[in-house]
C-alpha cells in the first residue's frame, strides 16, 4: 500500500466514523435513516425502524456499497445481521483480492454430490478451494430448505463460495454474517411425560387434589386409650 493509498483510506474510515463524536454527522444520518424507514421501498423488516435502517446506512458506508443494496440484501438472524450468499460472492469477486471471478467444479448426482469452489489470489498466485457434499448439508440439516432438493447443486455453489471467502477473505463480508449458512435448526419441544416428569409439577397435582377431598373426621380413640391420655401442656416444637 502506498502512501497516498493508506493517506486515502485513513480519511475515508475518519470521514465513515464521525457520527461517533460528531453530533450533526449522527443527526444526519438518522434523518436520512427516518426517511428510508418510512419510504415503503425497504423490505418490512426495515419499514418503521429508523434504529434499524441506520446500522445498515454504516455498514453500506464500510463496505463502500449504496444503502439500497444493504436494505435489499441484509436481514437479521439471532441479533446479528446477515447478507446472502450472492452478495458475498459479488463483493469477493469485485474485490481485487482475486485474479479472476469465483468459479465451480461439481462431482457425483445425488447424496454422493459434491461441489467444489476455487478461485487464485491476486497477489500471491495461490489457488485456493473449498469444497461442500450433499452429506454434510444432510448431517448439518441444511437439506431442511426444499431449495436443496430442487436446486441442490446451486445451493452447495453458495455454502462452497461462501466458505472460500470466510476461509480466505473474510475482510470481504467486514463481520457480516451470511443468511443461508445461518439457518436455525427448528427446536422440538417435547411435553412432560405423565410419569417421571418434573418433581415440582407432580407436587402441584397433589397439592390440587388434596385441596378437592374433604378431610375425613378423625376417629374418636377408644375408651381404654383415652383413660391413658395425659393431659398436660406440651412445650412447642423448638423446631
Amino acid at each position: 500500500m502506498t502512501e497516498s493509498t493508506a493517506l486515502t483510506t485513513t480519511t475515508s474510515n475518519n470521514q465513515a466514523l464521525a457520527f461517533l463524536h460528531d453530533g450533526a454527522a449522527l443527526d444526519h444520518r438518522y434523518r436520512l435513516a427516518k426517511a428510508f424507514s418510512m419510504s415503503g421501498m425497504v423490505p418490512p423488516h426495515f419499514q418503521g425502524k429508523p434504529e434499524a435502517c441506520l446500522v445498515a446506512m454504516l455498514y453500506a458506508e464500510q463496505l463502500g456499497e449504496h444503502p439500497m443494496l444493504l436494505f435489499q440484501e441484509m436481514s437479521v438472524i439471532n441479533g446479528r445481521p446477515n447478507t446472502s450468499s450472492r452478495f458475498a460472492i459479488s463483493r469477493a469477486n469485485k474485490s481485487g483480492l482475486l485474479q479472476g471471478p469465483i468459479s465451480w467444479k461439481s462431482k457425483g448426482t445425488g447424496d454422493a454430490l459434491e461441489v467444489t469452489a476455487s478461485a487464485v489470489m491476486k497477489e500471491t498466485g495461490e489457488v485456493i478451494t473449498a469444497t461442500v457434499t450433499m452429506k454434510e448439508a444432510a448431517a448439518d440439516g441444511w437439506t431442511r430448505n426444499p431449495k436443496y432438493k430442487s436446486i441442490p447443486e446451486q445451493m452447495l455453489r453458495w455454502r462452497a463460495a461462501t466458505r472460500l471467502i470466510n476461509l480466505y477473505m473474510p475482510e470481504v463480508l467486514f463481520g457480516l454474517g451470511v443468511r443461508e449458512e445461518a439457518e436455525v435448526r427448528p427446536v422440538t419441544v417435547r411435553e412432560e411425560p405423565a410419569t417421571g416428569g418434573s418433581v415440582v409439577a407432580e407436587l402441584n397435582q397433589q397439592i390440587a387434589a388434596a385441596a378437592t377431598v374433604p378431610p375425613e373426621p378423625e376417629a374418636a380413640p377408644p375408651e381404654a386409650v383415652q383413660a391413658e391420655i395425659v393431659t398436660e401442656p406440651v412445650a412447642d416444637d423448638p423446631f
